[in-house]
């Protein structure tokens, strides 16, 4: 195998570099899952992630809105494998729950779009300290969106949606 053909095995390397850059990226372990969405196409996702492409922006937000979830998460913690203190390992667990592929026509995917574009600007208004640990800046953001509510708001959405 020559280096190049090493480096793009399975193609995990080229899928990225796809002309649409529009990503939904979540960490593959952890005690918390984070996600987000990303624009651009010259970024690589790291090894110990998981992606997806999203074919539009609201689609994206809607799966970071239930990937981000502390329903999700709760849900997911009896499946995962335990580490020396803490579960860990997400992986394609997630995956594993009742969560429905986006359609706008349905007004519940609409409004979990929403409160993620909602969610965005709350957490776009942190003052983050440069250098600051990123556990820490996480966590100021968590502490904001729960002030604000709308992680609330997301947890009811996201319930509700993995009842149907």
């Amino acid at each position: 195998m020559t280096l190049s053909q090493q480096l793009d095995h399975m193609r995990k390397l080229s899928m990225q570099l796809a002309p649409s850059g529009l990503k939904v990226v979540y960490t593959g372990s952890g005690t918390l899952l984070n996600a987000l969405a990303l624009d651009d196409p010259r970024l690589l996702v790291e090894h110990a992630a998981y992606w997806a492409t999203a074919r539009s922006l609201e689609e994206a937000r809607y799966l970071t809105a239930v990937l981000n979830s502390a329903t999700v998460l709760a849900q997911v913690i009896p499946m995962q494998p335990r580490g020396w203190r803490d579960p860990r390992h997400f992986d394609n667990l997630v995956w594993e729950l009742p969560i429905p592929e986006f359609d706008r026509r349905q007004a519940l995917h609409r409004e979990l779009a929403d409160a993620a574009a909602e969610a965005e600007r709350v957490a776009a208004l942190v003052p983050l300290r440069e250098g600051a640990h990123f556990m820490r800046q996480r966590r100021a953001i968590r502490n904001a969106l729960a002030e604000h509510g709308i992680a609330s708001e997301i947890d009811t959405l996201v319930t509700k949606l993995l009842d149907r």
